[in-house]
């Protein structure tokens, strides 16, 4: 069954930010024109970054209806029994609006004509986002890839190469790095980070020395400078404090609130650094709850802690 909601009206809000944006977006690209010599040089690679980051975030508010407007209707092409998308079908509102909050259908991905459907969807909207601008290569080659595999042919970029680990191996590594963000998630509401450990230990089903080299391991391949797990303490001692403060705030409201402060400070600067650390915090609560993460690790195939 096909779950109704309705697509979130633009604010006042979003329209100014939407112009903001674009701003932001012509100013960096002026700055960083080659024609002005060594001094565009200066900062260049984080601002494509910055870039990137922007038209992420004006994609999202202006062309998330598009997207899912061509999910909704290759859902749809998959339940068909004819396998045709019809006129009748493949314009009508419900293709977009089945996709807002938490209303997926109830059978989605549920057989292999939705896997073939979402690709030809990704890939459609690949092809039409960007086809025609920057290097194009890689995504022409992911656009033919993702055709190739409901043919049941593996081209060369969707091609595994680390084949000798254990279980699901891709799928292990983010289990186990949404583990020691929910470390430091604990730390910034106040807990000793030997405690935390120990609680996320449990949670996932392992030992307290699995779950420290767990974070070794995550800290080198994934955070160095451990930017984001110390914007994860800022962020979540921030939420703490919201809802201590405004217990009426929702998520939702926070969550705004935090992508805009985000969008309007510089990196490095501590504002920054606490709304990145509560968008992630948020993020890791829906996606990755914490009781979740025993069962979702023996799945992917962790083997039993000794």
């Amino acid at each position: 069954m096909i779950k109704r909601s309705r697509r979130p009206d633009l604010s006042e809000e979003q329209i100014k930010l939407c112009h903001q944006i674009v701003d932001d977006l012509v100013r960096l690209h002026t700055e960083t024109h080659p024609s002005k010599g060594k001094s565009s040089e200066v900062g260049k690679n984080e601002k494509a970054f910055k870039a990137l980051n922007k038209i992420g975030l004006l994609a999202g508010i202006l062309t998330e209806w598009a997207e899912n407007q061509i999910f909704g209707t290759y859902y749809h092409l998959a339940k068909s029994e004819i396998k045709w998308i019809d006129g009748d079908t493949s314009d009508k509102h419900k293709n977009e609006l089945m996709w807002y909050g938490n209303n997926l259908p109830e059978d989605v991905f549920s057989n292999d004509d939705h896997l073939i459907c979402e690709r030809v969807a990704i890939a459609q909207i690949l092809h039409n986002t960007f086809s025609r601008y920057g290097r194009m290569g890689w995504r022409l080659s992911l656009e033919d890839s993702l055709y190739a595999l409901n043919e049941g042919q593996v081209d060369w970029l969707l091609k595994p190469t680390n084949t000798n680990q254990q279980g699901n191996a891709y799928d292990l590594q983010t289990l186990k790095w949404a583990a020691v963000k929910h470390i430091y998630k604990l730390i910034g509401e106040g807990w000793k980070k030997t405690a935390a450990q120990q609680k996320i230990a449990e949670s996932c089903g392992t030992s307290f020395e699995a779950i420290k080299k767990w974070e070794k391991e995550c800290i080198k391949d994934r955070d160095k400078d451990k930017a984001t797990l110390k914007a994860i303490q800022f962020g979540s001692f921030y939420l703490k404090v919201s809802k201590a403060v405004s217990p009426e705030l929702q998520k939702n409201e926070i969550l705004y609130e935090s992508l805009m402060w985000n969008t309007h400070s510089k990196k490095g600067e501590p504002l920054n650094d606490m709304s990145y650390g509560a968008i992630t915090s948020i993020k890791l609560e829906e996606e990755y709850p914490m009781e979740s993460l025993k069962e979702r690790l023996i799945e992917a195939g962790m083997r039993k802690a000794i």
